[in-house]
């Protein structure tokens, strides 16, 4: 198996959708959107959403395996943030190096647009994706209490931060 990442433009529009779609469905709360909502979100908003190089896709040799975007901040003085969104990885491919491969992806384009602080919320019922964050050198900045409204009450939300200008791993001692 050889994992390959890259921007995903256009062209790749259902691949965007279809796996959007399984993640809002098999994982409710790891996205903002409901399933329903991001069913609904029109195609040309997806497809201008791909054209502007901020949506990414993780591949298993030729076969989908995940997405993740970067919604950077427009005002001048908030240029150096972005916040990570939707980031999916299909149950198959989990464990392999594919969520891994994305976040490398994810982090090197920030850091190539000038981006050195990188911003997510994680819901904190999931503590996979919370280790998984952890070990990507996230750091817990604060709760978002309600953060969203399910059919089962409300869940609350992590949000986390990583200084990108803080590259380097510390030495260990032995």
């Amino acid at each position: 198996m050889v994992l390959s990442t890259s921007v995903l433009t256009g062209a790749e529009l259902a691949v965007w959708r279809a796996l959007r779609a399984e993640g809002t469905r098999l994982f409710p709360g790891g996205f903002l959107s409901s399933h329903a909502e991001a069913l609904a979100i029109p195609e040309a908003a997806d497809r201008l959403a791909l054209e502007q190089g901020t949506r990414f896709g993780v591949f298993e040799d030729a076969t989908p395996a995940g997405i993740a975007a970067l919604r950077r901040e427009t005002a001048r003085r908030a240029r150096h943030r972005a916040m990570i969104g939707a980031f999916y990885v299909t149950s198959a491919a989990q464990g392999g190096g594919a969520a891994d491969a994305l976040m490398h992806v994810l982090l090197d384009h920030a850091a190539d647009q000038g981006i050195w602080q990188l911003e997510l919320f994680v819901a904190a019922q999931n503590p996979r994706a919370i280790r998984f964050y952890d070990r990507h050198g996230f750091r817990r900045q604060g709760r978002l209490p309600n953060a969203i409204v399910t059919p089962d009450g409300t869940e609350h939300h992590w949000f986390c931060v990583r200084d990108l200008r803080r590259q380097s791993v510390p030495d260990q001692a032995p």
